[in-house]
């Protein structure tokens, strides 16, 4: 998820949470976590300013910059993709949790590694999602193409601090998020449209996209079987 939207959501999430405190306090989801996960929202829309003004004082080439950010798209694909084709696989969804976590570019250059070994073992799965062998092919070039920018950023010691301070709060600030999500839907499972504001907007939207373009591609792989009788 992007830190941008992470930041809305986080806002948004402490306002709802803040406006229903006295029955999510009944289930342990206290005043006190409530006010830190706004704290956190605050916290981290500073902290991805200050490592974006770090990232950016990094002497990239504008080749390395267009790669570096063709390699992250193709990164959220690879995972959207499997979090879709393996949606039933609770071990690939532990292996894509695992990629996902982090960021940076030597992270990106990893789970572009890794997430071609993912699809190597799931290869059952690609039918049912928009992943083509050309992104795999094309995930391995930019893996070894942007070795020399990692280098660079990793090097940098006041992007990799800023960094590490961005990652620690979003990470942070995730946890304590699913626990006053989860809580919401428990605490207003009597009321489904009071419940359903817990959920996290991006993750429902990745996932209503995957399930179109799923049932677009066997929609497509059957109307070409039909053609072929």
């Amino acid at each position: 998820m992007p830190v941008s939207v992470a930041e809305r959501e986080l806002t948004s999430l402490a306002r709802l949470a803040h406006a229903h405190a006295a029955r999510l306090a009944r289930i342990g989801i206290t005043p006190d976590k409530v006010a830190l996960l706004a704290r956190f929202a605050r916290r981290l829309g500073a902290l991805e300013k200050a490592w974006q003004k770090a990232r950016g004082a990094v002497q990239l080439t504008s080749a390395q910059r267009r790669l570096r950010d063709e390699a992250e798209a193709l990164d959220a694909k690879l995972v959207a993709g499997g979090r879709w084709g393996c949606r039933n696989d609770p071990a690939a969804q532990a292996e894509l949790s695992r990629i996902a976590d982090g960021s940076g570019l030597a992270d990106t250059i990893q789970d572009l590694r890794d997430l071609v070994d993912f699809w190597s073992d799931h290869e059952s799965a690609l039918g049912v999602t928009d992943i083509t062998r050309k992104d795999l092919e094309r995930a391995r070039a930019l893996a070894d193409a942007l070795e020399d920018a990692a280098a660079n950023e990793a090097s940098d010691a006041s992007a990799a601090h800023a960094l590490e301070l961005r990652n620690r709060a979003f990470w942070a600030a995730d946890e304590l998020a699913k626990e006053i999500r989860e809580g919401g839907r428990y605490a207003f499972r009597d009321q489904p449209k009071l419940a359903a504001r817990f959920v996290s907007r991006h993750r429902a939207t990745l996932n209503r996209r995957s399930r179109l373009k799923a049932k677009k591609a066997e929609t497509d792989a059957l109307s070409e079987q039909t053609a072929g009788i």
